[in-house]
């Protein structure tokens, strides 16, 4: 940013310092979601693109789009390997009608959310197949992988 304050740093900072600043979480998941909306291309065929949380705990079950495959990303806008691998899992999601995918920005390591999910590696790639069951997770930009395991996914209905 142009006050060369990072996101992962300024969430750290305590709530006061953080309300003269500005910054609301709620605006902040507000935007983001109307960001992914916004951009063409990433919904796939009637499944939009949803992040679903900013750091606090969720209940992962209610976001699953039963009766696709959903594609569970766990990232942070601080790590370059989740920035490589977001647009390719967009990709797959525009492109796939069959594909559902949910994104969960843990924000920092201390967040619930990342606790919740005992996340400690990013990214942290969870597949559901159709019915809601898990049938894998991935740590790491490894897309072959998570393509393997979305193959899984389809067949075990």
């Amino acid at each position: 940013t142009k006050s060369g304050i990072s996101k992962i740093y300024f969430v750290e900072l305590p709530k006061d310092v953080q309300e003269r600043f500005h910054y609301n979480p709620a605006n902040a998941a507000a935007y983001t979601a109307a960001q992914a909306f916004a951009k063409p291309g990433l919904a796939g065929r009637g499944q939009p693109v949803e992040i679903i949380s900013h750091g606090t705990q969720v209940d992962i079950n209610q976001h699953l789009a039963l009766g696709y495959v959903t594609i569970v990303d766990f990232y942070a806008d601080w790590c370059p390997a989740c920035r490589w691998l977001s647009p390719r899992l967009e990709q797959m999601a525009a492109s796939d009608p069959q594909i559902a995918l949910r994104k969960i920005d843990i924000v920092n390591w201390k967040t619930a959310v990342a606790r919740q999910f005992t996340i400690d590696s990013l990214p942290q790639v969870s597949i559901y197949n159709r019915a809601g069951q898990l049938i894998g997770t991935v740590s790491g930009a490894d897309i072959d992988q998570i393509k393997s395991y979305v193959a899984q996914a389809k067949a075990r209905g």
